[in-house]
Order: structure tokens, then C-alpha cells, then sequence
């Protein structure tokens, strides 16, 4: 029974290797290099492959030191949340400045585990799992990722800078429905922010360049990656932002949706000091006093733009089966008329840009309005596709 044990393990362990390798089936027509890395035309589809297309949502969300009863118990704020994931059903999902817990914990001390299985799994029977998270810097928040395990796999978290919190970096691949016959797996990178607030910038510019340049240095030229999450940023000067969108290697430089590829808004932007030019894009705060619904958040109504969703030039240019859909960035619940004001307010008119019973969700749930992009999927017919930059450690 054991030598039989073995054998089922090695043919498992086989399979498995093989499903996520680079194993080409037949030849591209082309291969090419471009600014933004290497561009390979495609072959003729493999036989038994399957055409089809998905859609992946993509959502970033500052979820104001979720359990630590600030706000309430955890199972009401349960049900606000529950509200607005029904509404926006995103496919990764990060949630910023969760109050930190022992990552070797479990429900319900372990408050991923709370939200995968009261909030999301509640809503989405079977759906959501969440990446490994770090607690490395031993900080007072952390962040986590949540994933539609339906249609992605994790396969890694790895810290790329810990100070006053984590800088992780998670690996996941698309659940290619091909992937069985071509072998060749398409993966996504997500980096997950929460920088350190205030003025000046100085802190939040040098965890951001400091993890700019770890990952510059890792990749050759950035794969599919998103960095997303509550950067804090008052304008697009400040060091740290600069070193996300600008870079002397084009490949290795981050795109801010808005400003590229969908030209809404454009440079240099200073939002906070001008916040009516960018008053769709503005995502704190949901509220307009620091008292109500509790004392828990900032005030002041939507005033400026911290949380933001980057992507690098492979998703601008849909350059490896996955591409960013143009004009898909939202600021949930923002309508664009709620400077100065709270987001259920009826004046200077009715927020009708989400349901009533999401709008309440989100002015109670927290003080930042989630942020959100979609991503085109394409299934891999003919085991082709480029090839992913080595890791560096």
C-alpha cells in the first residue's frame, strides 16, 4: 500500500509540474521585441482547445482597521460588507488596513478567515480564498488578498519590504480551461499597498521607491503585475508616486488607468488641492463628519485620491492573455458630486451611482471608497506565450 501510495504521489506531483510549465506545442508565426518586452504572435490553436474569453473584476479597499470594533462588532460590519460584495463581485480583492492578527491564528481571531467565510463565501458559496498573508513588520494593520479560486490559483506571497507594515507581492496563475493540453501557464502579480498618511511625504515615498526598485530589480521587464491598495498621496509629485508611473526602462514603468490609457484625467495632477478637477476619481472620504457614523474615520466628504490600481505595460497593451478593459476604472459609489459631502447625501443630489442599500453600506462600512478595474482574460490555444521574466531573489 505504500510503494502504491508513492506512485499516486509522483504522478500527481508530475501533473502538476507540468500544468504550470512552459512546454511550446507548436510555433509562433513571429516573435518581436518591443519598449514594453517581447511580442509573440501565436500559432494555429491546438487540437481540443477551447475558445473563450473571461472576465476578471479587480478591487482595492481600505476597509478602515476592520476588527478592531471601532465601528462595531465584526458581524455588522459582516453585513455592510456583505452588501457591497454582492453589488461588486470582484474576482481579487484586497483589503488594506485590516487590524493585524497572528497569520498562524484561526476563525475568528484570524480575520481573513472571518471575511472569506461570514462575508464572501456567505455571499458566493465555494468562490473566495485569500493569499497567505505577512506580518512581518509586526504593525498595528495589514493587508490581505482575496481571490476567486474559481478562477485563479495562488501559488506564492513573498515580502518585498516590510516597514511600519508589509510590501507582498502574490503570485497567482489563471485556471486556463487549455491548460491541461498546452501546459503554458498565464500568471498575475499583485502588489498590495497601505502607506504611511501625513504630511510631509517623506515616509510613503520611501516605501514606495523602496519597493519600486526591489521589484525592478527582480523582473527583467514586469509581467503581468498590478500594484494596487491606499497610497496616501496628495498629487502626483510626491517621490513615491513618481516612482510607480516613471521609470528609465519603459517596460518597467506602471500605468495609473485614468490618466493612461484612458486619458479621463491628465499630468501633473494635484488633487487635493484641486479636488474638483478630479471629483469622479475621489476616494476619501465616504463621510463628511469625523463623528458620525462613528468616530472611527476622517471627515471632510470626498477631498482627495489615496487609493489607486496601477498596472504594468503588458496589461495596457493585453501583451500576455490578460489586458486591462479601457475605461473600466471606477470609484465605487462616487457619482462625481460629492465633494464636501457624504456619499448617501441627498443634497447636491441623490446618489444614484449604486443601489441605495450599497451606498449606506459603503458610508457605513468605511471612511474610503473602494476602487475598481477589469481585466480581459483570453484562454491559451496554442501553448504560446511569452515568456515570463525570470525572478531575481
Amino acid at each position: 500500500m505504500k510503494a502504491k501510495a508513492a506512485i499516486v504521489f509522483l504522478i500527481s506531483t508530475i501533473f502538476f509540474w507540468a500544468a504550470c510549465s512552459k512546454s511550446p506545442k507548436t510555433s509562433p508565426k513571429t516573435t518581436t521585441t518591443t519598449s514594453t518586452g517581447p511580442v509573440v504572435t501565436p500559432g494555429p490553436p491546438l487540437p481540443n482547445t477551447v475558445d473563450k474569453t473571461d472576465t476578471l473584476k479587480v478591487m482595492a479597499y481600505n476597509v478602515l482597521s476592520y476588527g478592531d470594533l471601532c465601528q462595531g462588532s465584526i458581524s455588522t460590519l459582516n453585513g455592510y460588507f456583505k452588501t457591497i460584495i454582492q453589488y461588486a463581485q470582484p474576482d481579487l480583492l484586497s483589503c488594506e488596513k485590516m487590524n493585524a492578527f497572528s497569520v498562524t491564528s484561526t476563525y475568528p481571531v484570524n480575520l481573513a478567515d472571518n471575511i472569506t467565510d461570514s462575508v464572501l463565501n456567505a455571499d458566493f458559496p465555494g468562490r473566495y480564498a485569500y493569499a497567505t498573508p505577512t506580518d512581518v513588520s509586526g504593525g498595528s494593520t495589514m493587508s490581505v488578498l482575496f481571490y476567486n479560486k474559481q478562477k485563479l490559483t495562488f501559488v506564492k506571497t513573498e515580502t518585498l519590504y516590510q516597514y511600519i507594515t508589509d510590501f507582498d507581492l502574490y503570485k497567482l496563475y489563471y485556471n486556463d480551461p487549455n491548460l491541461a493540453i498546452t501546459h503554458d501557464t498565464t500568471y498575475l502579480y499583485v502588489v498590495v499597498n497601505h502607506t504611511q498618511s501625513g504630511t510631509p511625504s517623506t515616509t510613503r515615498d520611501m516605501q514606495v521607491s523602496t519597493y519600486m526598485a526591489d521589484l525592478r530589480t527582480k523582473f527583467a521587464y514586469f509581467p503581468n503585475l498590478i500594484n494596487m491598495g491606499d497610497f496616501n498621496t496628495a498629487n502626483s509629485y510626491e517621490a513615491g508616486y513618481q516612482s510607480v508611473i516613471t521609470s528609465t526602462d519603459t517596460s518597467k514603468q506602471m500605468s495609473d488607468p485614468p490618466f493612461y490609457p484612458d486619458q479621463t484625467v491628465k499630468y501633473p495632477a494635484e488633487w487635493e488641492d484641486n479636488s474638483s478637477a478630479y471629483a469622479s476619481q475621489l476616494t476619501t472620504t465616504t463621510r463628511t463628519l469625523a463623528t458620525v457614523p462613528n468616530s472611527c474615520g476622517t471627515s471632510g466628504g470626498a477631498k482627495s485620491w489615496y487609493d489607486h490600481i496601477f498596472i504594468s505595460p503588458w496589461l495596457v497593451k493585453g501583451s500576455n492573455y490578460m489586458s486591462y478593459i479601457p475605461n473600466s476604472y471606477t470609484t465605487i459609489g462616487n457619482d462625481g458630486k460629492r465633494i464636501g459631502v457624504d456619499i448617501n447625501s441627498t443634497t447636491p443630489q441623490v446618489n444614484t451611482s449604486a443601489p441605495a442599500a450599497v451606498i449606506n453600506a459603503l458610508w457605513q462600512f468605511s471612511n474610503k471608497y473602494p476602487v475598481s478595474i477589469k481585466l480581459l482574460i483570453k484562454a491559451n490555444r496554442n501553448a504560446y506565450s511569452i515568456a515570463d521574466p525570470i525572478e531575481k531573489n
